[in-house]
């Protein structure tokens, strides 16, 4: 993408292939107490950060009531995703992270983050809720890809598996600015180039999913 901003005239054929970072670039970034959050377009900057027991508790208390269903625990991730990006944010220096890629192009890219950023800090934080005990019809796992010329441009994406049917979810950030609920559909649908109406999307808080 830096290639992008410095030949911002190349051949499409260029940027079709740099939509995000490299899939190649997967970092095994361990959710501890003190965990670490990645920015900068492709985990460029790895930044431990941690989060005091207020904030913790804030994060828990969108998870109250205990979810009874699969699908109502998806609705609670998405709204404590958006809170852990709120809280980072602050941290990072990242809470003016532009939704996607492209809208980043003249900005510096140290505060901004591509979908490969995103989803591996999103895996983090799934990794986290399961392991405060915050989620229990949801595992996190090993992010997916799409693109490379077929249904859009390449993209990267996070993962959970409903640990009762089995079924996967994206749960992608990427679309959205800093501290807006990430899209969380199934993944064969994710699979296929979805990609949600931009109309005023970023203006309103994080979604309820109807999944």
């Amino acid at each position: 993408m830096r290639i992008l901003i410095v030949f911002f005239l190349a051949p499409l054929s260029l940027l079709a292939v740099s939509g995000c970072a490299s899939f190649n670039k997967q970092k095994d970034l361990k959710s501890i107490e003190s965990f670490p959050v990645c920015y900068s377009y492709g985990c460029k900057t790895i930044q431990t950060v941690t989060l005091h027991k207020e904030q913790w508790l804030i994060i828990e208390s969108l998870f109250l009531p205990t979810a009874t269903t699969p699908k109502q625990e998806r609705k609670q991730i998405s709204l404590a995703i958006a809170q852990m990006e709120t809280f980072i944010g602050d941290i990072t220096q990242t809470k003016n992270d532009l939704p996607g890629t492209f809208a980043a192009l003249f900005h510096n890219l140290v505060d901004q983050m591509d979908c490969v950023d995103e989803a591996t800090n999103t895996t983090v934080y799934l990794k986290l809720f399961r392991q405060r005990g915050f989620i229990n019809f949801h595992k996190e796992g090993h992010r997916i890809n799409r693109g490379l010329f077929f249904n859009g441009w390449p993209h990267t994406s996070a993962v959970m598996t409903d640990t009762q049917t089995g079924a996967a979810f994206a749960v992608d950030s990427w679309f959205h600015k800093n501290g807006i609920g990430p899209e969380i559909i199934p993944t064969k649908l994710w699979y296929s180039g979805w990609h949600p109406a931009p109309k005023g999307a970023d203006l309103l808080p994080p979604k309820e999913s109807s999944l």
